[in-house]
């Protein structure tokens, strides 16, 4: 008896067919979704390969509990037609002190109101001492330096402010190596899925949305991991950690030489491309609840909080200290002044919602340090802008 072989010429045909008719269905989906994402995208991400797209014209409403002592119960959160927070544009742009804040989350403040960020807070003290000084917040939510460097060739060179304050550093802590991130390749790229989305990303609004849904669930920066979702937190209930001190050391060095020296290579970028546009670079550290002290608000031990698995809170302060002093090397290497906002902001739980966003307390605490060191220096550097003695310059109590 002779056997029927298992897969015949018919049932190949008949499979070919059908893998002909899934990748055709597959195509056609993909062609539906790309067209109505060209058309409308609601996902709202922020980052097309390496471009920045910005939300202009914007409004979100955000409500809070209403039991909620740090935060406003309902929050309006505005963007303008540049994509920032803040005033429009004025058509004498150029006759203006021109101010543009750029950072993360911690300043683009979205839990906060429009005029309760700390950037708006300090553009209206600095406004009682300036004429015609308009400063505008260009922060974006989990953007570092990578970012930060695309915005400013993107949006804010085109702009052209006369300065430029960067918040830096939290979003930087174990970031990647800048060869990959600051360098989007634009020919496919086969090493890894994120980079080969990356890649496709460049062509295709379906393959964008794709890498900023793989970034969104597999984010690299560690602290942005460990408080990926912003809000009021129960300081008490956090889990809690202990590391040793060996392995804190470790954890140091790990930072030290593999991220920190990138880090400061990717400021001196920021500072360069800012002076070579005759734009005024000023950096701000980034300063953060936990460390080795115990909240004054709540008794909570705060040097053990768990931020990640190898990081407790002291152990994260002290890696978080080690891209501030990157900063702060740099500034005095470059000239740049540095407003050490990361040892002057008391850790208090008052002025946070979580380990690092800041509550309203904590956002008009931060715009009268950063006011007191900037003013002096705005003055100095554009005295023409100063307003007429009469007015008064604002005391910080």
């Amino acid at each position: 008896m002779v056997k029927k072989p298992l897969i015949t010429k018919a049932s190949l045909s008949n499979c070919a067919k059908n893998l002909l008719v899934l990748s055709v269905t597959i195509i056609l989906i993909a062609a539906v979704l790309e067209i109505s994402l060209r058309i409308y995208n609601p996902l709202g991400f922020r980052i097309r390969g390496d471009k920045i797209i910005l939300p202009r014209n914007r409004k979100e409403i955000i409500k809070h509990d209403k039991s909620t002592q740090k935060l406003d119960s309902i929050v309006v959160c505005n963007r303008n037609s540049l994509g920032f927070r803040g005033e429009e544009p004025p058509k004498d742009f150029a006759d203006l002190l021109t101010i543009v804040v750029v950072g993360g989350s911690t300043t683009e403040c979205t839990e906060l109101p429009d005029d309760k960020t700390w950037a708006a807070l300090l553009g209206n003290k600095l406004k009682q001492n300036f004429n015609r000084l308009w400063l505008n917040n260009a922060g974006l939510g989990g953007h570092s330096t990578f970012g930060h460097l695309v915005l400013i060739k993107d949006y804010v060179l085109k702009l052209h402010p006369k300065v430029a304050l960067f918040f830096v550093g939290i979003n930087d802590v174990g970031a990647d190596n800048p060869l990959e991130c600051d360098t989007r390749l634009k020919q496919l790229n086969f090493r890894s899925m994120e980079r080969f989305l990356d890649s496709m990303a460049q062509y295709s609004e379906l393959f964008s949305a794709a890498v900023n849904m793989y970034r969104y669930f597999f984010p690299k920066a560690v602290m942005a991991r460990a408080y990926n979702d912003m809000g009021e937190k129960d300081f008490k209930t956090l889990p809690t950690l202990e590391i040793s001190e060996h392995d804190r050391l470790a954890v140091k060095q790990k930072h030290r030489l593999t991220y920190v020296n990138f880090y400061e290579k990717r400021l001196r970028a920021l500072v360069s491309i800012c002076r070579t546009n005759n734009i005024d670079p000023v950096f701000l550290t980034q300063p953060i609840l936990y460390g080795n002290l115990v909240d004054e608000e709540t008794g909570v031990n705060l040097a053990r909080i768990k931020v990640t698995d190898d990081m407790d809170g002291e152990a994260a302060w002290e890696v978080l200290e080690l891209y501030n002093d990157a900063t702060r090397l740099v500034g005095q290497q470059e000239g740049v002044l540095v407003i050490d906002i990361a040892k002057e902001l008391s850790k208090n739980s008052a002025y946070f919602t979580d380990m690092i966003h800041f509550s309203n307390k904590g956002a008009a605490r931060l715009a009268e340090i950063a006011y007191v060191k900037l003013e002096p220096y705005l003055a100095s550097r554009y005295r023409n802008y100063l307003a007429p003695p009469s007015a008064g310059a604002q005391t910080i109590n």
